[in-house]
C-alpha cells in the first residue's frame, strides 16, 4: 500500500517537501479526511467551506495545490482567528 509520501512524490513533489506535507496531512482534522482520501485515490478534489473560506477559492487566489489548500482549511478549523488574519493579509 502506498503512503501519502509515495503518492505526493509520484505527483511531482520533491522528496523533502513530500515528507513534510505527508506528516501534516496525516494530522488533519477528521472532517477533512474524506477529501484527503479521495484526492489520494484519484485526485478528486472535495471542496469545503470553513469559516467563510472555500477551499477552491483559496487554491485559486493563492495558486495552491489541493494538499496545501486542504492544510490551510485544516488550519482554519484548528486556529480560526489566527488563520483568518493570515489569509486576509494574503498568505504565501
Amino acid at each position: 500500500m502506498k503512503t501519502i509520501q509515495d503518492i505526493l512524490i509520484e505527483r511531482g513533489y520533491p522528496q523533502k517537501q513530500a515528507i513534510s506535507i505527508a506528516s501534516d496531512l496525516q494530522a488533519i482534522d477528521p472532517a477533512l479526511q474524506n477529501g484527503l482520501q479521495s484526492w489520494l485515490a484519484d485526485q478528486t478534489e472535495t471542496d469545503y467551506l470553513i469559516e467563510g473560506f472555500k477551499l477552491s477559492d483559496l487554491k485559486q487566489k493563492f495558486d495552491m495545490t489541493y494538499p496545501a489548500a486542504l492544510l490551510t482549511v485544516d488550519w482554519l478549523i484548528k486556529e480560526p482567528e489566527l488563520a483568518k488574519k493570515s489569509i486576509q493579509r494574503g498568505i504565501r
